[in-house]
């Protein structure tokens, strides 16, 4: 393994490493984490990858529904809101956007569904990500009480 030239590491990394990150992302990067690893135990217990990942799809389609006010045909849209806060699907178009989200559900392994479900749960705020929990877990826990 090579050493990195001193100029590199104390000119272009070190000051980064000293940089105070904002408090809104250091909530973001716990609460990812806090809320995947809860996801990630309920259904390894319950439930398998494959489950974890169309209810985080389905998710993303419901909150589409519910943020968009004018009459779209939702067959068309699913998951591009929450698809397109990814940086390299901005600038793409709609159609390339479905295209990946349809192949993406398709054909995949169980380490697959594990990445997938991490890159869209990464995608969703951390209100998002607390409003999943509400509705499928706590209230999936509320109904097997009853």
């Amino acid at each position: 393994m090579k050493i990195l030239p001193y100029y590199l590491v104390h000119r272009c990394i070190i000051p980064y490493t000293y940089e105070l990150q904002p408090k809104q992302l250091m909530m973001d990067v716990r609460s990812f984490t806090t809320d995947f690893s809860l996801l990630d135990n309920t259904y390894a217990y319950k439930y398998t990858n494959s489950i974890l990942f169309n209810d985080i799809v389905h998710y993303c389609d419901v909150i589409h529904r519910r943020t968009d006010n004018i009459n779209v045909n939702y067959q068309t849209t699913k998951c591009v809101q929450v698809l397109r806060r990814f940086i390299s699907l901005r600038s793409k178009d709609e159609t390339y956007i479905q295209n990946l989200a349809i192949c993406s559900r398709l054909n995949h392994s169980s380490n697959d569904y594990i990445r997938y479900s991490r890159f869209i749960w990464g995608l969703l705020t951390p209100s998002e990500r607390t409003e999943f929990i509400n509705e499928y877990i706590l209230d999936d826990e509320m109904d097997e009480q009853v």
